[in-house]
């Protein structure tokens, strides 16, 4: 790394070492009519630049080149101004010349700095600071040399005037910077020290060579200052405090010039004087102003854009967000529609590929889906997580026709995302209508409905409704949709209602069990039985378990309504004997109760209170339960393997079945699906796939139950293939409680035998 270095800034060294020598020759020949002190101050920094090319470490290579060339520049312009104090170049002073060329190499630095530290932002550039800031201190300056008596031609004034303002540039850049970044305070100051002790050099050393060398040293420390102090790494492009600050730094920033401008004002008022420089610089620092507060109108401008957009579209996907929706459904004269995706497969994408995959993912969903409905007319929003809503112009079944192409949109989202195209992006969606009604224009009949049902007067309406035909399209499987519509307000409004019965029954112990016999292929006993909830409302007659149960896993009283069957089941199961008789009980249980706090403590607290051993208890999951390596519901299911409850995997056969799991994890029985049961009989190769099943399970020692047994030619084939359990009506359909002991007793047909109603 050393080696790679160093000769490049050796041969920097070098370079400054030349001119400092060319300057010590020239002041040598000059020495009897030379500004001493000027001279020595101007050798003294090129022989700082020089070593600083060797010594200073961690600036980069361009950062260190422009410096060097600045105070290189600086240095030997200040030998020449020392040595050659009177000299002009035509009619033009030559102090004043090199001064200006100094200045305009360190005003190229602090430009650069300028335009980086408020890059990429809303707020004003810091060069229209700077710039008003400088024309405000070079009037004043230019007031202030002309009062002390400093004069010429106008060649001379020409260069002054160009003097001042370079160097009033520079130092007011440096303050603009010192007030933005409080990083460069230090280094502010000292480049503010060293753009006015410049400026001075130039003006005094012809007729005061005293305060020029003065001067001269001045500008050599602030220049000292400004390199010790300045951040080796650069400036942050986004630098600055937060955004609370802002607004005390544009007071500074304008408070600053106004104080002298108007100092000067008074003076000029109480002293007037002729001068057509001076009121030239003037009309500068006017038209400084009104470039700053243009500037400052424009960023204000900006920044309510950009605040309007944040405040409009969701950040993710670019996509207009639900404040958005809220106006546009409050906007439009026309009839339209509302159509709600639910996006499917993003949280697979998530968990696998990781958070920023899945983000990836839905931005290029969103991206597709908004090239596919802006031909259409329509504009989508981001509503939630994995929803997004489009509002298209037209009927509801007239923007049904497009919606397969949607959904084709989303889908494709994945084939865009390197590593994703092997997951599945499926949607649903529901429709429902916007009527073209603006607020405080409905009509007698659309306010009758508003007055009938506070809901329809939201604006938001729309997307409920769409949303219940969300949830009726998610029973139909990936790519369906539902239009709203008086049956699915209908079907809506039972699940409220079974949702607040459900939950006062679960309280009330009103939910009861029933209980359906597992018997053994080749004894024809009951080995077992299977607790199902049932309820009977008194309102409502009979609910189907299918029904009740959808609405608890999605009201998430399905916690409770497991915790209520399994205490009953157990406490009801150990009073009928069935436990004393060797028999065992099998209890279902969902994924929610197993990521619910304390279900295993739960399960022993009931076992134990009854007394009843945990190998009779056996727990029925879905494989869905295990799908994740090491979940907290599969860690749950280890623990009550290890309590010595029985683990069976129900409805096997169904969904994502796999067999790597049965080898990972605790598992006692497996359950053929009814399904696989009825593929017994059929043509095909049912019978294989479940001969398969059945025997891969008895090779690892699991008891096989077989669901959904209906006739004797079914059963027989079990027996055949070696399954031990079989469950269905040919036995018995679910019993009540007092009908345990019977069934206990009850001999049903075994072997060769057949069974008779």
């Amino acid at each position: 790394m050393t080696n790679v270095r160093v000769p490049w800034r050796a041969g920097l060294s070098g370079l400054v070492l030349a001119c400092a020598g060319a300057g010590a020759v020239l002041a040598h020949a000059r020495w009897d009519s030379a500004a001493h002190p000027t001279v020595l101050v101007g050798l003294g920094w090129l022989l700082v630049t020089a070593v600083a090319a060797l010594l200073v470490r961690g600036a980069a290579r361009a950062s260190l080149l422009r410096y060097a060339a600045g105070g290189t520049a600086w240095g030997a312009a200040t030998v020449l101004a020392g040595a050659a104090p009177g000299a002009r170049v035509g009619p033009l002073p030559l102090v004043h010349l090199v001064a200006v060329l100094a200045l305009l190499g360190m005003a190229v630095v602090v430009g650069r700095q300028l335009r980086h530290a408020r890059a990429d932002r809303d707020e004003q550039p810091l060069l229209v600071d700077a710039l008003m800031l400088g024309t405000v201190m070079a009037t004043v300056a230019w007031d202030g040399y002309a009062r002390a008596g400093y004069g010429g031609d106008a060649w001379w004034a020409l260069t002054t005037a160009l003097v001042i303002a370079a160097g009033s540039f520079v130092s007011a850049s440096a303050i603009t910077l010192a007030i933005e970044l409080p990083q460069l305070r230090r280094p502010g100051v000292g480049m503010a020290v060293f753009g006015l002790g410049t400026q001075v050099v130039a003006i005094t050393a012809p007729q005061r060579p005293a305060v020029a060398a003065v001067a001269a040293v001045l500008a050599a420390l602030g220049g000292l200052v400004c390199m010790a102090t300045t951040p080796r790494g650069g400036l942050v492009r986004h630098g600055g405090a937060a955004a609370e600050r802002a607004a005390r730094r544009l007071e500074v920033a304008s408070l600053v010039p106004g104080p002298l401008l108007v100092l000067d004002l008074v003076v000029c008022a109480l002293w007037p004087r002729a001068d057509p420089v001076w009121f030239v610089l003037l009309i500068g620092v006017l038209a400084a102003f009104a470039v700053r507060h243009a500037a400052t109108a424009r960023a204000v401008d900006r920044t309510t854009a950009r605040l309007v957009f944040q405040a409009h579209h969701d950040p993710l996907t670019g996509l207009a967000n639900r404040t958005a929706l809220r106006a546009a459904l409050t906007e439009p004269d026309t009839t339209q529609s509302l159509v709600l995706f639910e996006v499917a497969g993003l949280d697979d994408i998530g968990d696998v590929l990781g958070v920023a995959a899945g983000e990836e993912v839905l931005h290029a969903a969103a991206a597709n889906l908004a090239r596919q409905v802006q031909p259409l007319g329509g504009t989508p929003f981001r509503v939630r997580h994995d929803e997004v809503a489009v509002l298209l112009p037209g009927t509801p079944d007239a923007v049904a026709r497009h919606v397969p192409a949607l959904v084709a949109a989303i889908g494709a989202a994945p084939l865009q995302v390197a590593g994703a195209g092997q997951f599945p992006l499926d949607a649903v969606a529901g429709i429902a209508c916007v009527e073209g009604v603006r607020p405080g224009q409905a009509g007698p009949a659309e306010r009758a409905v508003e007055s009938a049902d506070p809901a329809a007067a939201d604006p938001m309406a729309p997307l409920l409704r769409a949303d219940l035909a969300l949830r009726d399209a998610r029973a139909h499987g990936a790519g369906a949709f539902s239009v709203y519509s008086g049956q699915v307000a209908s079907a809506h409004a039972r699940r409220l209602l079974l949702r607040e019965r459900l939950a006062a029954a679960i309280a009330a112990g009103e939910v009861d069990v029933h209980y359906q016999p597992i018997v053994s292929f080749a004894t024809g006993r009951v080995e077992k039985f299977e607790a199902l909830a049932r309820w009977d409302d008194p309102e409502l007659g009979r609910i189907s378990p299918v029904e009740f149960i959808a609405v608890a896993e999605e009201s998430n009283l399905v916690v409770a309504l497991g915790e209520h069957v399994l205490r009953r089941a157990v406490a009801t199961a150990r009073a009928a004997g069935v436990f004393a008789a060797g028999a065992r009980l099998a209890v279902n249980v969902s994924v929610v109760q197993l990521q619910a706090p304390g279900f295993a403590d739960a399960v022993r607290g009931i076992l134990a209170r009854h007394e009843v051993p945990a190998h009779l208890l056996t727990l029925e999951l879905t494989e869905s339960v295990f799908l994740d390596t090491d979940s907290p519901a599969e860690r749950v299911v280890t623990e009550l393997a290890r309590l010595g409850c029985q683990i069976a995997i129900d409805d096997f056969g169904t969904g994502y079945s796999a067999f790597g799991y049965l080898d990972r994890l605790p598992v006692h029985v497996l359950k053929v699906d009814r399904s696989l049961t009825q593929s017994l009989t059929a043509r095909g190769n049912g019978r294989s796939v479940v001969t398969a099943v059945v025997d891969l399970a008895n090779r690892l020692g699991l008891t096989v139950v077989v669901e959904g047994v209906e006739t004797p030619e079914e059963a027989a084939i079990c027996r055949s293939i070696s399954a031990g359990l079989g469950q269905g009506w040919l036995y018995s359909a679910a019993v009540t409680a007092d009908r345990l002991a019977d069934e206990l007793e009850r001999q049903y047909p075994a072997g060769h035998d057949q069974v008779k109603f």
